[in-house]
């Protein structure tokens, strides 16, 4: 049963909101800090209950036109949530109690949402340090585990979101994307994400990596799922008025020319190409082959001076006892054993940098590269008259997309091996603004493989 299903039943009086939510914090109960021990997790909201109380006895909730009407949502823990801290897995924020919710959390709520609770993740969205730090590992929480196998990466830093739903704790999820923390675990976790165009989404609220890339996203076990998540998600006033992604869900890819593609110069399954070719062709499009140049910009000097930046801005609106980026470096020296187990080059090296989105240097080399990433991608797309691009692959390539602000998506092709690591899935991405493109695209992939998409200890 799909979330909208459940969430129908609910408004009808024929399921629980408790009960799901019940379900939901028992499987938690004996698979995070018990059980398997996948320690995805970091908090459950403490009036988890009265929320969904407050959905079963509302007397109008028959009429209900809300999106998630009862439906329990786990979000990433750099995302905040009134009353819960909001801690991006770092031990010296721990004290960093949020006053209000970010935007997204007010808009699931405002959609019938039951926010669940907080999940774990690589400690800074992943910018603590490049110095053997395993993704999904952060000084308050520890390490996220693998659903499958604990031996294998769950990647990151949305782990703790995706291996929440690969468990089975909730159907919907939250993460986050400054360059592949959506679809990087997406892929690890065999689940399907989207990374929407930068910009549709909020981000005030959000602990920032990058002002410039940083964007929430939905985290689902189907397209179907996710796609009513990134309707919930999207604002309902300005510019990004809401919209109903759930009407992309259909399998005719008529008139769509699309882009199967590879990057120059790495190995591709050459078996499972060949087959999205026929999906695609089966299904009314055109699959179109073309080659990427190369698949990945180099971003990584801007993000010291974005990093630097966002979280000086940031910290210095909250309540908590470190105001700086600076002072966070300084408290994690002073307890080494317990914040420092994989050190913090890439804070110390973005407090070395001006933090100034204005310095001429820096805003010549984020001009320079946001430019190239769009030259790679979108013009490979208008050459070749392409309503989308997609390929099969076992690993991330997420770079192009997330300098350009273009959307992404990802879900499996193939049923997840529990004994070797060797994910494959479908990644397809499209211009700004074209995720109901992707949508289609990976409903019809889905719809035709049908894979089973669990753990084998999931009932």
């Amino acid at each position: 049963m799909n979330a909208a299903e459940k969430s129908e039943l609910i408004r009808r009086g024929e399921l629980s909101s408790l009960a799901l939510c019940e379900e939901c914090v028992s499987r938690i109960a004996e698979n995070d800090q018990a059980g398997r021990e996948l320690n995805a997790v970091a908090c459950l909201c403490p009036d988890w209950r009265e929320q969904a109380k407050a959905r079963d006895e509302a007397k109008d909730k028959e009429r209900s036109k809300k999106l998630l009407y009862g439906l329990p949502v786990l979000v990433k823990d750099n995302i905040e949530v009134k009353g819960l801290p909001n801690t991006a897995g770092s031990y010296v924020l721990k004290d960093l109690i949020c006053e209000k919710d970010s935007d997204i959390v007010r808009r699931l709520r405002e959609e019938g949402a039951v926010i669940l609770g907080k999940t774990n993740l690589s400690e800074f969205a992943y910018w603590m340090s490049d110095e053997k730090m395993p993704s999904g590992y952060s000084s308050l929480a520890g390490q996220v585990r693998h659903p499958y196998n604990p031996a294998f990466d769950p990647s990151g830093s949305s782990s703790g979101s995706a291996v929440s739903v690969a468990a089975g704790y909730c159907d919907l999820a939250v993460g986050t994307e400054t360059d592949g923390s959506l679809m990087s675990p997406a892929i690890a976790n065999a689940i399907t994400a989207i990374k929407p165009t930068f910009g549709l989404l909020s981000n005030r609220g959000i602990l920032p990596l990058s002002p410039v890339q940083d964007t929430a996203g939905p985290m689902a076990s189907s397209t179907k799922d996710c796609a009513l998540l990134l309707s919930a998600m999207v604002s309902s006033t300005g510019k990004n008025r809401a919209a109903d992604y759930t009407a992309a869900l259909c399998s005719d890819l008529a008139g769509e020319r699309i882009g199967v593609f590879t990057v120059k110069g790495t190995e591709d399954d050459e078996a499972a190409l060949n087959r999205l070719k026929e999906i695609i062709e089966d299904h009314g499009g055109e699959a179109v082959e073309c080659v990427l140049e190369q698949g990945i910009v180099d971003e990584e000097e801007c993000f010291k001076t974005e990093f630097k930046y966002g979280l000086n801005r940031y910290l210095k609106e909250q309540s908590c006892s470190v105001r700086s980026l600076k002072e966070i470096i300084e408290r994690n020296e002073a307890d080494p054993e317990r914040c420092l187990k994989y050190g913090q080059n890439l804070l110390i090296e973005s407090e070395k940098t001006s933090g100034d989105l204005h310095n001429p240097a820096y805003a010549a080399l984020r001009r320079r590269v946001k430019e190239e990433a769009e030259h790679l991608l979108f013009s490979l797309m208008e050459e070749k008259n392409l309503s989308s691009l997609v390929t099969v692959t076992n690993s991330v390539i997420t770079n192009l997309a997330a300098v350009s602000g273009a959307c992404s998506m990802t879900l499996p092709a193939r049923v997840f091996n529990e004994t070797v690591y060797d994910p494959l899935s479908f990644y397809l991405m499209a211009k700004p603004y074209r995720e109901s493109n992707l949508i289609r695209l990976a409903y019809t992939l889905e719809q035709t493989l049908q894979l089973r998409r669990r753990p084998s200890w999931r009932k």
